[in-house]
């Protein structure tokens, strides 16, 4: 089993945490100071002060930068994942992967899971998106291609609801993007998803097989996570 970085809420974030670090990979029986731990307590700290600095009307002193050198050291899978609605913010890494269906997961047991960069589950955030029939990455590269999404979401009851939406894909095109100071060029892509009770638009940015970055729906309580591929 591999390593995996907390991800933490701002109730808890803000509750007095200054660093994280990775717990060692299973059966190792050597921990070693590595960089991601310094990188996502440096991330912790700016989502803190913007936090505080959003309160008070203030605004938030500059973090020292988090390099790409310092990601790269750790010489593995890094994808960072954002949560808006709960001001969580965090880089994790992969602890199980079959084929194209890759799971990332954190110390406090959050993961999240992939098809081809595509969320199709989570688990350990409350409302989870339980899973969800989603079009492959060759279907979202297919400008006016139609397919219909389901999703099966986790309520308050611990009851299982599940929605259905007719979706179209829009190529919007070729777009230069930044991640953690380095350039990639993708092709952006929208899938507009409609149902009787609204509308939802999930993004994407693609490089050649890899989502490069996202905008996808994880839930009706949790709303949108958002990622960013740092380091394939």
């Amino acid at each position: 089993m591999g390593p995996g970085v907390a991800l933490m809420g701002m109730g808890r974030l803000t509750a007095g945490l200054a660093v994280l670090a990775l717990l060692a990979a299973c059966g190792s029986e050597k921990v070693e100071v590595n960089p991601i731990g310094t990188m996502v307590g440096t991330v912790a700290k700016a989502t803190i002060a913007k936090a505080k600095a959003k309160r008070s009307g203030a605004t938030a002193q500059a973090a020292a930068p988090v390099t790409r050198e310092a990601i790269e050291a750790y010489a593995m899978p890094i994808l960072r994942v954002t949560i808006p609605t709960r001001g969580a913010d965090a880089l994790v890494t992969i602890t199980d992967q079959k084929g194209d269906i890759v799971t990332w997961s954190t110390t406090d047991g959050t993961t999240f899971t992939f098809r081809s960069g595509i969320l199709i589950q989570t688990r350990g955030l409350g409302a989870d998106l339980m899973s969800a029939d989603a079009p492959s990455l060759t279907q979202l590269m297919q400008d006016g291609g139609t397919h219909q999404r389901v999703y099966f979401f986790l309520g308050a009851d611990d009851a299982t609801t599940r929605r259905t939406y007719d979706c179209a894909v829009k190529v919007v095109g070729p777009e230069m993007i930044e991640v953690f100071q380095k350039q990639h060029r993708t092709t952006r892509v929208a899938e507009v998803c409609a149902r009787q009770g609204g509308t939802i638009t999930n993004e994407f940015w693609i490089e050649g097989k890899t989502v490069r970055k996202s905008k996808q729906l994880t839930s009706g309580a949790i709303g949108f996570i958002e990622t960013e591929q740092v380091v394939d």
